[in-house]
């Protein structure tokens, strides 16, 4: 599944997708801005209808080609059957195994297999049982092959195989390689790490970070940042509400998906340059194509590829807190709350954890007659002392996004329509102060406050990179190792890259 471009130049497109037996493959427009051609009876065929002066696209050939991610067929059944030589059956074209020792050969796939499953080394006696099943079935007359799946079958069973073997307390080198390994690729350690962990060279800080820089290495950033961030910011949260598409018309498949690039790949270049993280809050750049460019009214932008774009002054975006991704899913797609996008950042960005309020408070319902707006609501809540300590922490960080409607665009008053259908469209004022007493004016200040503070941004992604590598909720005991990992990443100047190297050799990371 991909997005292209048509252009008034030939141009060939190539993209991966899982296509299942009797499926289509189907060409859309996705931009939903386009003028549409109409036709009696619906979808038409090629060279029907008559010319209505609309945008089409002209294929001139299509090729698909099967393809394997991992080992060819060859390099599975080495896999699966080591040095056993494989015999094809040439009525039916499957493969069968043909062992020269059966019962010999059973037990030593199984070690192999089950080594590479529990990621670490295991004995016979650990694995006696299961070598004992695929033997007995050997026995009753079934195939080789048949007892080897019975074999392989529960070992993928086991528990040590759907969860990390780790004991409390400092974690052994296969712990540490399985560990790393799932916090950077999403999958088990390969071998160049398994063999260091073997020689029991992973108690070494300059070890463990050479095989950080290895393993994200060609695509390897891209699949962190895309996984982190999915977890970090809630981004595979971005289907779950859908903006009205009554006051929001101009978006649609193609400007989800690429806000979702923008912030995957603004990350990405923070971790491949190790850029401080205030970068990832106030810059003066971001990553757009055109139909991007075109939402967030940014011009310049050709192409349907995301690139390095400078940002306008005037454009007030650059930073996470003004990605459309971002500002889309701390929205229910027809309004915005100060409240939800004010907890959201600061919990996420700013590492200020907003406890939940106190029972018997009633939620605050959006005035349907546009008498009120939503700053004039919440002052009430902010005046009671019961709710004052935690709105005063959130409630300002809510207002600095308020130019931003639900879909992520820039807006200078609220669109309101009552119950009699009368508008009102009251200015929105996005300006307040922090619980400190620091006062900005609007999102641009805002984002250089926040930037102006290093040390507590880089303190917050360390957590949160903490949590999602170890799997553990931080406590109040974790402060003084999360304070430790800032101040490691602080003497180069809170790079993004240098905070990860932080927390992968950090004990509260190794340990368990």
């Amino acid at each position: 599944v991909t997005a292209f471009e048509a252009l008034e130049t030939p141009r060939e497109v190539e993209f991966e997708a899982w296509l299942p037996k009797r499926h289509m493959l189907e060409i859309r427009p996705g931009d939903i801005t386009l003028k549409r051609a109409r036709f009696e009876g619906g979808q038409i065929g090629a060279g029907e209808g008559e010319p209505q002066q609309v945008p089409g696209i002209a294929m001139e050939r299509l090729t698909m080609e099967r393809i394997h991610r991992g080992p060819d067929n060859d390099g599975v059944r080495r896999l699966l059957a080591g040095d056993v030589a494989w015999e094809k059956n040439e009525k039916n074209g499957r493969w069968h195994p043909l062992p020269r020792r059966p019962r010999d050969d059973l037990a030593v796939l199984i070690k192999a297999f089950a080594r590479r499953a529990f990621r670490r080394p295991v004995t016979d006696a650990d694995l006696s049982p299961i070598v004992a099943l695929a033997t007995d079935v050997f026995h009753d007359g079934q195939s080789f092959e048949a007892a080897l799946r019975a074999g392989y079958r529960a070992i993928l069973c086991s528990p040590r195989f759907f969860y990390l073997t780790e004991s409390p307390g400092p974690l052994d080198d296969h712990a540490k390689a399985a560990r790393l390994s799932y916090f950077l690729t999403g999958g088990p350690p390969d071998a160049a790490l398994t063999a260091l962990a073997d020689a029991g060279r992973l108690g070494d800080p300059a070890v463990i970070k050479a095989e950080t820089d290895r393993l994200l290495a060609d695509d390897g950033t891209r699949r962190f940042a895309d996984d982190f961030a999915a977890e970090w910011l809630d981004l595979d949260q971005i289907d779950f509400t859908e903006p009205d598409r009554k006051f929001h018309r101009e978006f649609d498949g193609v400007v989800k998906h690429s806000m979702l690039a923008e912030t995957q790949a603004v990350l990405q270049n923070a971790l491949d340059h190790d850029q401080p993280v205030t970068e990832l809050f106030a810059s003066d750049s971001t990553y757009l194509n055109s139909r991007l460019a075109r939402y967030y009214a940014v011009d310049g932008v050709t192409g349907d590829e995301l690139r390095r774009v400078t940002l306008p002054a005037e454009s007030h975006r650059g930073g996470l807190l003004t990605q459309g991704a971002i500002l889309k899913i701390t929205a229910n797609g027809s309004a915005t709350s100060p409240i939800v996008r004010g907890a959201w950042v600061a919990e996420r960005l700013l590492g200020v954890e907003i406890p939940p309020p106190p029972s018997g408070v009633p939620a605050i319902e959006p005035d349907i007659r546009g008498a009120t707006t939503i700053r004039q609501q919440l002052a009430k809540h902010r005046a009671d002392t019961a709710c004052a300590s935690c709105h005063r922490l959130m409630d300002p960080v809510g207002f600095a996004l308020e130019n931003f409607d639900p879909a992520g665009q820039w807006r200078k008053n609220y669109r309101i329509i009552d119950a009699t259908g009368k508008r009102h469209s009251p200015p929105i004022d996005a300006g307040d102060s922090l619980a400190d007493g620091t006062p900005f004016s609007g999102i641009d200040e805002f984002k250089a406050v926040v930037a102006s503070r290093p040390e507590q941004l880089a303190r917050s992604l360390a957590g949160h990179m903490v949590v999602y590598g170890t799997g553990a909720r931080l406590s109040f005991a974790d402060r003084d190792a999360i304070a430790e990992i800032t101040a490691a990443a602080g003497k180069t100047g809170y790079g993004v890259r240098s905070i990860l190297h932080a927390v992968v050799t950090h004990p509260i990371f190794l340990t368990k």
